[in-house]
């Protein structure tokens, strides 16, 4: 009753299980997990809660010979799965789908599990590169890293396994690297990447370049790209946020920009906190043209949903 991209991509996962054990079917167990947690579900308890308030749309779809299982048998099966196996048919299921939903913004990012150290044996927290789809909501891939420094290599390798031809990547100030843009550039996608001292001959004259453009003295031929979000009021704060992009073009003469494959613009991303009266400038270089102003702006924003 699967979908059959779903069977094909998951068919040649292995149930671990013996066939007593067998009381419900493995491609229901996985899709109710999956569909559960797309849907919100953070533990197995609601994943079993999740089914069972919607069994009857469920059960069009799943087979469930036996009703929704419990969130222990759930808890089980998932845990004894060889992870591995379950990695290579979830991306080709992702794969599969990408095809036909849209999927244009994919941020990539990693972050520390809390709870998942153990100081007692000196084990360190895991730390975890993601890549989130922002218009799906949904991970499309993960790999475990030692630390945050050791994302440089962990990037490429899960660049690798995604599909994001015709795609935006987002990258951190980290991610930041004339290989990774290559990379991205040689899949067919697009890249919007973070600027900061880690790359400080690029960053001082992208930063000057703006500087100069908000400065009326001198700035007279000097008309960036702009799109205005719309002010914020969150969590007790006021904020405007701007940005603004110039043909990276207009650095040529400062810095050698050959090396950074695709590169077409430089942007700066004003944040002003009216509650606080702090004003904060972040930089960025992108492949995409400048007077795309709104894609740009939109691709950055829609990095923080990671």
């Amino acid at each position: 009753m699967l979908g059959h991209v779903f069977i094909e991509s998951f068919s040649e996962l292995k149930d671990p299980r013996r066939d007593h054990a067998k009381k419900h079917l493995l491609l229901d167990i996985i899709a109710l997990t999956l569909i559960a947690t797309m849907s919100g579900a953070q533990c197995y308890a609601e994943i079993e809660l999740f089914g069972e308030i919607h069994e009857k749309y469920l059960s069009k779809y799943l087979s469930l010979p036996n009703g929704i299982p419990s969130h222990d048998t759930i808890n089980r099966v998932m845990s004894i799965l060889n992870p591995e196996q379950f990695n290579v048919c979830f991306m080709t299921w992702i794969k599969q789908i990408k095809e036909i939903t849209e999927d244009n913004i994919i941020a990539i990012d990693g972050k520390t599990l809390r709870g998942s150290h153990e100081r007692s044996n000196s084990i360190k927290a895991h730390h975890i590169l993601n890549a989130y789809s922002c218009v799906n909501g949904l991970t499309l891939g993960q790999i475990k890293v030692e630390d945050k420094s050791n994302e440089i290599t962990a990037i490429p390798e899960l660049l690798k396994i995604l599909a994001i031809e015709n795609s935006i990547v987002t990258l951190d100030a980290m991610g930041c690297q004339k290989d990774i843009a290559e990379q991205i550039i040689n899949s067919k996608a697009d890249y919007v990447l973070a600027v900061k001292g880690n790359q400080k001959s690029l960053f001082e004259p992208v930063k000057d370049l703006f500087a100069l453009s908000r400065n009326n003295r001198f700035n007279r031929n000097l008309n960036p790209s702009l799109y205005k979000h719309e002010i914020m009021c969150e969590h007790g704060k006021i904020e405007d946020r701007k940005v603004r992009a110039f043909s990276v073009r207009l650095i040529a003469d400062q810095t050698n920009m050959a090396a950074w494959s695709g590169i077409k613009s430089i942007i700066e991303i004003e944040h002003i906190n009216y509650s606080s009266g702090d004003t904060e400038y972040r930089y960025y270089i992108s492949s995409i043209c400048s007077t795309k102003i709104e894609t740009i702006a939109t691709a950055i924003r829609s990095h923080w949903n990671i």
